[in-house]
């Protein structure tokens, strides 16, 4: 019976430091880890990371479990399963939580069926019953539905979490450093079954808006088909997915799995443009993560402007030229067609 009640959180890195939904991940670990009456502890492949065991630590980590080794600098299955999977046979934690990113939909897979573990993918909440059970919840039907998951039988749980359910958390307080335990490389198998050649970038005219780091949501207020052609030039200009509202997606402007709110999907990118959006809330929901957003309106009054980190006061076909071509000088090149 496996009486070990810790955490453990994968974390990912992202421009050079841990990425900003690895660090809500360790947020939602340390609150589990506490319920649960164990400790949270971080584990990182990768090149060397500056500030790794400080952020991790003030965000609640004990430990951090590091293998540093410049060639894991992109993902690789067979080695980085290698690596954890002796850790894990070790260790024994309680859980171990990943982000629902394509390192961790492709990695956690092949880790439970080496451990004979159960998984649950795509994780919304999880929650620690009177027990000490762990109930997982993960939107089905395309989430119009939510399935409450209990895992049967002992053994480490693994769970991927999605990064649009997480939180937005605030910078890390004050914390001693996580303490680092150095895991040895995994052996390089010129003969492995995969040899991992590279990764291609995604288009951000088809990647789903919920794995978009850059959106450009459009309104109602948006106006004219032409001014329509010039959002996706902007959007284009910044590598970002358009997204929109309800009334958008009824117009027939953009497709239905385009849409954001609560009737549509929660997304969580970096950077948000809203344009020609009123600020309804239930639109503005569907926005987390702690996105810096800028909004684009006539109306001064309009309630978009209180959910916005910067506040445009125009019309939106007048200015959108003149913000095309401001991102164009700034990018040194021009936008599709």
């Amino acid at each position: 019976m496996n009486t070990n009640k810790d955490v453990w959180v994968l974390v990912e890195a992202e421009d050079g430091k841990i990425s900003r939904h690895a660090t809500a991940l360790l947020e939602e670990g340390k609150k589990l880890a506490a319920e649960l009456s164990g400790e949270l502890h971080a584990l990182y492949l990768g090149p060397e990371l500056g500030g790794i065991g400080a952020e991790a630590g003030a965000r609640g980590a004990g430990k951090l479990y590091a293998c540093i080794d410049g060639k894991l600098r992109q993902y690789d299955p067979l080695r980085y399963q290698q690596v954890i999977l002796n850790l894990l046979k070790k260790q024994q934690p309680r859980l171990l939580l990943a982000l629902s990113s394509s390192l961790g939909s492709d990695l956690l897979p092949r880790l439970a069926f080496n451990l004979h573990s159960p998984l649950v993918s795509n994780c919304a909440e999880i929650e620690v019953e009177a027990d000490g059970e762990l109930l997982f919840m993960k939107p089905v039907h395309k989430g119009r539905l939510f399935a409450k998951v209990r895992c049967q039988g002992e053994g480490i749980r693994i769970a991927s979490y999605l990064p649009e359910r997480l939180p937005s958390c605030d910078e890390a307080g004050a914390g001693s450093p996580a303490e680092l335990v150095a895991l040895g490389a995994a052996a390089e198998d010129k003969a492995a079954a995969i040899q991992v050649t590279g990764f291609l970038k995604a288009d951000h005219r088809t990647i789903d808006i919920t794995e978009a780091d850059i959106i450009v949501a459009v309104g109602r207020g948006v106006g004219s088909k032409e001014s329509f052609g010039l959002v996706q030039k902007l959007a284009d200009g910044i590598g970002g997915a358009i997204g929109g509202t309800r009334p958008m997606v009824d117009a027939g402007v953009i497709p239905y799995e385009r849409q954001i709110g609560q009737t549509g999907k929660r997304v969580a990118p970096r950077l948000i443009f809203l344009l020609g959006i009123s600020g309804a809330t239930e639109f503005v929901q569907g926005i987390v993560g702690g996105a810096t957003t800028v909004a684009v309106n006539l109306d001064r009054q309009s309630p978009v402007f209180k959910a916005a980190d910067l506040g445009i006061v125009g019309d939106l076909e007048q200015l959108m030229p003149t913000i095309v071509k401001h991102v164009r000088d700034l990018t040194g090149s021009d936008s599709r067609a």
